[in-house]
């Protein structure tokens, strides 16, 4: 009795080892694909420097990738806000995509794409089809097609360096006339 009982666990064991095997390549591709995505809507991002808020960037959806570095998209239109120090409001951008990535703790890119457009509260506008935003240093920066409307002014060229509230800005590579009003004519 207790070899046939001997026998029989055996035979069990064997069935259940057997019976256990995963491919640990589907596991895997399984915790990397499903696990490593987090969904959101009706997003709100504050972005503070110092203790003191220096944007916010709003999302109807976005989707975050956990690989390294870490990504947020916003596939679906984003809108940012940016304010001084007393938080008045400075400048607004809107994008129909944008791109969050997480390089180091105090690392953070954004890059804004298709039909990007910035106005500040002068009224000056940047229209571009690609922006790259770092929320640490307050620039815009890009190496792409831009044009930039004044209430006196139209600029065109290629590329682009300014600071957030879009009072500094230089284009790279400027092309076609330039119109400037005259600051001695007397009005």
């Amino acid at each position: 009795m207790p070899m046939i009982r001997s026998t029989i666990l055996f035979f069990i064991m064997a069935i259940a080892v057997c019976g256990c095997e995963n491919d640990i390549q589907t596991v895997m591709d399984l915790n990397s694909n499903k696990a490593a995505t987090e969904h959101g809507e009706d997003i709100v991002v504050i972005y503070s420097q110092g203790g003191r808020v220096n944007a916010k960037m709003m999302a109807p959806t976005m989707e975050r990738t956990l690989d390294k570095p870490p990504t947020t998209l916003f596939n679906n239109g984003v809108k940012v806000f940016m304010y001084n120090d007393t938080l008045g409001l400075e400048s607004t951008l809107v994008a129909k995509k944008g791109k969050y990535i997480e390089e180091q703790p105090n690392e953070n890119y954004v890059y804004l794409s298709d039909s990007v457009v910035v106005m500040n509260k002068k009224g000056e506008q940047l229209t571009t089809n690609e922006l790259n935003w770092d929320p640490k240093k307050r620039i815009f920066y890009s190496t792409k097609e831009v044009f930039i409307k004044t209430p006196t002014d139209s600029l065109h060229g290629w590329g682009l360096e300014a600071n957030e509230d879009f009072s500094e800005k230089k284009i790279l590579k400027v092309s076609g006339p330039i119109t400037m009003q005259d600051s001695t004519a007397i009005n």
